[in-house]
C-alpha cells in the first residue's frame, strides 16, 4: 500500500523509476544495460525527493552488503539511467563505451578521475575494473553537484568513514566510429 501512496504523489516518470527499482535486480556490471528493460520513448520528470527516498533504501542494502547498491531506472536509445548508493569506497573503473554523468542526490564523497588504474582487469563488456587509481585528480562532491566523466577515463568513488552518497547516473553510450 505504501508504494501506491508514493506513486500517487509522483510523476509518471518517477513512478516508473520506483517500479523499476522494485522489479529490477541490482546490476553487477553496471555499464551494461539490462536487456529485459523496454526502451523508453516518452519524456519523464523525476522528483529529487522520491529519488532520495529510493536512494535511502539502496543505502540500507549497501550497508548490509559490500558498501554499494544500485539499480537501473530506465533504458533509452543510446543511454540509460541508474540510482547508486555508497557507504564505502569502490575500486577503480573505466567504461570504454559509456560516458557517465553523476548527479549527487544526497550525501557527499570524492570522485577520483584520471591517472593510472591499479591492477586492471578487462571484462568482456568493455569495462575495466581495478583496485584503485594512482595519480588521479580528486573532485569533492556534495548534494546538487554534477560531474561528467567521458568514456575511457578511469575513475573511483571514495567515501571517508561515515560518509554516504546517493547518485543519479546517466550512462551515455559513445557513438560507433564512422568509416
Amino acid at each position: 500500500m505504501q508504494l501506491f501512496s508514493l506513486a500517487k504523489s509522483m510523476s509518471v516518470g518517477a513512478s516508473f523509476a520506483v517500479a523499476a527499482f522494485l522489479l529490477t535486480p541490482t546490476q553487477k556490471d553496471m555499464a551494461t544495460p539490462p536487456a529485459q528493460l523496454v526502451i523508453q520513448t516518452v519524456p519523464e520528470v523525476l522528483n529529487l525527493d522520491a529519488l532520495a527516498q529510493q536512494g535511502n533504501a539502496l543505502l540500507e542494502k549497501a550497508r548490509a552488503g559490500n558498501g554499494t547498491a544500485g539499480t537501473t531506472l530506465a533504458n533509452y536509445k543510446g543511454h540509460y539511467t541508474m540510482l547508486t548508493a555508497r557507504t564505502k569506497s569502490g575500486g577503480g573503473e573505466l567504461h570504454k563505451h559509456f560516458s557517465d554523468f553523476l548527479f549527487v542526490v544526497a550525501g557527499e564523497g570524492t570522485e577520483m578521475t584520471g591517472g593510472t588504474m591499479l591492477n586492471p582487469k578487462e571484462l568482456p563488456s568493455g569495462e575495466v575494473r581495478g583496485t584503485g587509481l594512482e595519480g588521479a585528480t580528486a573532485h569533492v562532491l556534495h548534494k546538487g553537484d554534477l560531474i561528467h566523466i567521458p568514456a575511457g577515463i578511469p575513475h573511483q568513488s571514495i567515501e571517508a568513514p561515515g560518509q554516504t552518497i546517493i547518485i543519479y547516473v546517466i550512462k551515455v553510450q559513445e557513438p560507433e566510429p564512422q568509416s
